[in-house]
């Protein structure tokens, strides 16, 4: 009662001077009941609702009191008695009275709520308390007209799987003639209740009458013999649910019960109704277990087993993450791994693309990439045959560590025997620990190389040298060094997790092929920085010529385009800027025209004056110029092929001429041509370099 305390504190401190007396009736049929008083005046009258005319609050006085009524839309009606003849109320404190007041319909339904809940818990109880089936039917329906109190009948049908129909097993206020009956699904009101696994309510004689008319005479017959139905006046039916399966059906009836059936009462039997198919099926399930004791006996065995290997798995849990916690290599956790099942367990780490142990790799005769291309396409357990070092195939059982749809890894176990229970459960467990510390290894670096980069781009951004120098120094960079920029670009992925972990791999390849001496490579986003120091420029060329192939591969290999832009080399830590730059033009130049490997900014030549230029102002300056040898009757004169050959025989008429295979007096006809079309003369030098900058727009666009 403490919601509605407030409201008791504002009436003793308003009427301090004023017994009083609080009622409250939650419907005008039903009488006033005292919620609350300041004197020890005891209610001399049995009082019942007054009936509201047109004002939510009326206020009655005499000689004696003062009565103010207020009444609420869910016929809820308050009363509060004042032994006074006159009490002079405001409207605004009559007003703070409604709204007060309205808590008590609140605080009389929890009452009824919790009654109700009582009920059911101890009906429930009472239903549960045996396994005998019929004593649990007879409870059932007797309990059911417990919780359900304007009920004062009922009866509970099962579903007999041979002859396909509803049969009375357990009634209360029907005598032996209801037994008779058999309804079919879909017959009458219960047989639909049934075959529709949907409760119905019916709230007068002539409903239920009118929901009975497909009954057959029969039954009819029984029903109306088994009570007087003269006197029902409402019903409830609900299906008996097992698992989503009606199994049977329990109605309720009013005879003479007081108050009325009600939707609330429905949702109550359905509450019901779903703990009695319950205490159904387990009565059933005790008098079948008692006709099979030596099959419950085998199941005792399989859950003893089943609970061993639970705490076994719990045990190996634990000493796994102990070693998680410790920071054990993961060499360390697959010899233990190795330890516990007592058989050769290998590990490939998928990000890293290395084995564990390491002589894995020469057990195996397989490569990284193999396995690796095999893990990018399967995502659950599966099996494979591998040669070993002696040339002999063996069958080996595979299990992908899988995080957020990225393949972490792989256990591969060489099948000389199979794998127990006990051994799959062991591998399962180290899987879950292992996915947690690779999973936690690579925030690390993913970390790392956030803070990397953002060290990096304050680098860029001083122009102090001192600045400068301290920037570099807290990279590990020797300012005397000569610095290049590689900057490396993956297609953009959609699954974020899954270009993480390519972007891993991508680092992890390359950091195996270049020295870590100088070098400072991190990730970021979809990109790949690496920034080359080396005590002499030459040196740097060596690295980038074997990693050019290699990016190539590992594109293929990965099935995902790499592009690539290479710096110039440059001496001392204010350079690093301009290798930055040059590395990105060089980057953007090979992503516009779709080119995978390396390019380096030298390599760029000419094209470096079209950088900043817009693609397709570039390209509409080349159409501009070679457009006219395009019409239907220079190409068939092959005007533009003479050009471009003409341009890269460097204007030698000799060397053009035998390219084309014709005469020489042929190719001075058609340079003459080609000269009126795009009115441009090859003897004048601005416009040869107009002709020489489209031809050469044209094949490196």
């Amino acid at each position: 009662m403490l919601q509605i305390q407030p409201l008791y504190s504002y009436l003793n401190k308003k009427m301090k001077e004023i017994p009083f007396q609080l009622f409250y009736s939650e419907h005008s049929n039903h009488k006033f009941q005292l919620f609350h008083t300041n004197s020890k005046m005891k209610p001399r009258d049995e009082l019942l609702p007054t009936k509201r005319v047109d004002d939510q609050i009326q206020v009655q006085s005499d000689t004696e009191k003062t009565q103010i009524s207020f009444f609420y839309d869910d016929d809820g009606q308050a009363l509060l008695r004042l032994f006074r003849p006159h009490v002079d109320l405001a409207q605004d404190e009559l007003e703070t009275m409604y709204v007060l007041f309205s808590s008590l319909g609140m605080e009389n339904k929890m009452k009824a709520k919790d009654a109700e809940l009582a009920s059911m818990i101890e009906s429930i109880r009472s239903i549960t308390s045996s396994l005998e089936p019929q004593d649990v039917l007879n409870k059932i329906i007797t309990q059911a007209l417990s919780v359900i109190h304007a009920a004062d009948a009922g009866y509970l049908q099962l579903f007999d799987e041979t002859t396909e129909e509803l049969t009375s097993r357990a009634a209360v206020g029907f005598n032996s003639k209801l037994d008779e009956t058999r309804v079919k699904s879909g017959e009458s009101i219960t047989g639909k209740v049934f075959r529709d696994s949907s409760p119905v309510i019916y709230y007068s004689r002539d409903e239920i009458y009118a929901a009975m008319a497909d009954l057959s005479a029969e039954n009819f017959r029984h029903i109306l013999a088994a009570s007087d139905s003269s006197k029902l006046r409402s019903l409830i039916s609900v299906p008996l649910l097992l698992e989503n399966k009606a199994i049977g059906v329990m109605t309720v009836q009013q005879y003479d019960a007081e108050g009325k059936l009600s939707e609330d009462d429905l949702h109550l039997l359905e509450g019901f109704a779903a703990q009695a198919a319950i205490a159904i099926h387990n009565a059933k399930l005790y008098q079948e277990a008692n006709e099979r004791l030596e099959e419950i006996s085998e199941l005792t065995k399989q859950l003893e087993e089943t609970n061993r290997l639970l705490l076994r798995r719990a045990e190996i849990h634990e000493t796994l993450t102990q070693f998680s916690l410790q920071n054990k290599s993961i060499t360390f956790m697959i010899q233990e791994l190795n330890r516990m099942i007592n058989r050769e367990i290998f590990f490939f780490d998928n990000l890293d693309a290395a084995f564990f142990p390491k002589h894995a790799l020469r057990s195996l005769c397989v490569s990284q990439d193999e396995i690796s291309r095999i893990l990018n396409t399967k995502k659950k357990p599966f099996s494979i045959h591998i040669v070993d070092r002696n040339q002999k195939e063996v069958h080996h059982y595979v299990y992908p560590l899988i995080s957020d749809s990225v393949s972490l890894g792989c256990f591969l176990i060489p099948l000389v025997t199979p794998i127990s229970p006990h051994d799959q459960m062991t591998i399962e467990q180290a899987s879950n620990v292992l996915a947690l510390e690779m999973t936690k290894r690579k925030t690390q670096e993913e970390v790392y190389y956030k803070k990397t980069q953002e060290l990096f781009t304050d680098l860029l951004q001083y122009k102090d040298p001192r600045l400068l120098e301290e920037a570099g120094e807290s990279l590990g960079l020797q300012p005397a060094s000569f610095f290049s920029v590689l900057i490396v670009e993956v297609v953009s992925y959609t699954d974020l997790q899954a270009l993480e972990a390519v972007i891993h791999r991508l680092i992890s390849s390359i950091k195996r092929r270049i020295s870590k001496q100088g070098t400072l490579i991190f990730g970021f986003h979809n990109k790949v920085t690496i920034l080359f120091s080396t005590n002499a420029s030459h040196e740097i060329n060596k690295v980038i010529s074997a990693l050019h192939s290699h990016l190539l591969e590992w594109g293929d290999r990965e099935e995902t385009p790499l592009h690539a832009g290479l710096s110039t080399s440059y001496e001392g830590f204010h350079s690093i800027a301009k290798c930055y730059d040059e590395a990105s033009k060089s980057l953007s130049f090979m992503i516009n025209r779709k080119k995978t490997g390396i390019m380096t900014y030298k390599k760029i030549g000419v094209n470096r004056l079209f950088l900043t230029q817009p693609f397709s102002e570039i390209e509409s300056f080349a159409e501009d110029i070679l457009s006219p040898l395009r019409s239907e009757k220079a190409q068939n004169n092959d005007l533009e092929k003479t050009l471009f050959t003409y341009v890269k025989s460097n204007k030698s008429i000799n060397e053009t001429a035998e390219k084309l295979h014709i005469h020489k007096n042929t190719l001075y006809h058609r340079l003459k041509k080609i000269e009126e079309l795009l009115q441009l003369e090859f003897h004048n030098p601005d416009d040869f370099l107009q002709i020489l900058l489209a031809c050469h727009l044209h094949e490196t666009v």
